[in-house]
């Protein structure tokens, strides 16, 4: 007997686009491109329950994926490299790639639970016409509560949001100020330091850093020798600085503390 027919989707999460990995791919130069070849990279592992795999068709993996996808090789290669500082992406040899939230992403059906499910939501939708006005006007009533709800998830998210971008926009301020024309503090590599940390240590990032430019103002050390704002946050070197001894605090106007 033949195998039955089975089918594959993938199972889009409804706050996709308001993870932290995914705003940061975005705000990349190009990321809403990067963002669509991650999407098409998960749906070519669903079959293979999230696996990719080099053939040895082309050169290298990325150049390989570029052309089964048919998008730019420039494009891949950035979307690969970005996946795999994040660990979106991890490689299990040199053959065999993991695509990380594609499991949780996956649906499957054979065909014959197709035509089950199909069958099953003909006969709701029938039995649904029959309902009678008033369970239409409860129904009106749950969705309107059910919208009600969304709304104000949107607006909490907006405003975690919100509330991250500006503890980010301040630390990196704060360290940018004190090493300027000293040494670079790139953007990008801060930020996805940032994203990594926990809610509660980002703001004790932000005290750390603080207190952190606080005691080296009064160190006497050459600022050359100081931390950038993203080894700070690698190293978790934050945490020694939550509070820093009474002699050594102060007050500077520039910094703004």
């Amino acid at each position: 007997m033949a195998q039955e027919k089975r089918y594959w989707w993938l199972k889009l999460p409804e706050d996709f686009f308001n993870q932290i990995e995914i705003k940061l791919l975005r705000k990349i130069a190009g990321g809403d491109t990067y963002t669509i070849i991650y999407q098409k990279m998960l749906l070519l592992s669903l079959k293979n329950g999230g696996l990719l795999y080099f053939e040895g068709f082309a050169d290298k993996f990325a150049e390989e994926i570029s052309l089964t996808i048919d998008e730019k090789l420039e494009n891949v290669e950035v979307t690969l490299s970005f996946l795999q500082s994040k660990n979106l992406i991890v490689e299990l040899d040199k053959m065999t790639f993991e695509m990380q939230k594609a499991k949780i992403m996956t649906g499957s059906e054979t065909s014959g639970a197709e035509r089950v499910r199909r069958h099953r939501e003909k006969k709701k939708a029938l039995q649904s016409n029959t309902n009678s006005v008033t369970s239409s006007q409860v129904g009106n009533v749950e969705k309107r509560r059910g919208d009600k709800r969304r709304e104000e998830e949107r607006r909490e998210d907006k405003k975690r949001e919100e509330e991250t971008e500006n503890l980010f926009d301040n630390y990196f301020q704060i360290f940018s100020e004190f090493t300027r024309g000293i040494k670079s503090q790139p953007r990008i590599d801060v930020m996805h330091a940032f994203s990594e940390l926990l809610p509660e240590q980002r703001i004790e990032a932000l005290t750390g850093a603080k207190n952190y430019i606080l005691w080296y103002q009064n160190s006497g050390n050459d600022i050359k020798f100081s931390k950038n704002a993203a080894v700070f946050l690698k190293d978790m070197i934050f945490i020694d600085y939550q509070e820093i001894p009474e002699e050594q605090s102060g007050y500077d106007p520039d910094l703004g503390f």
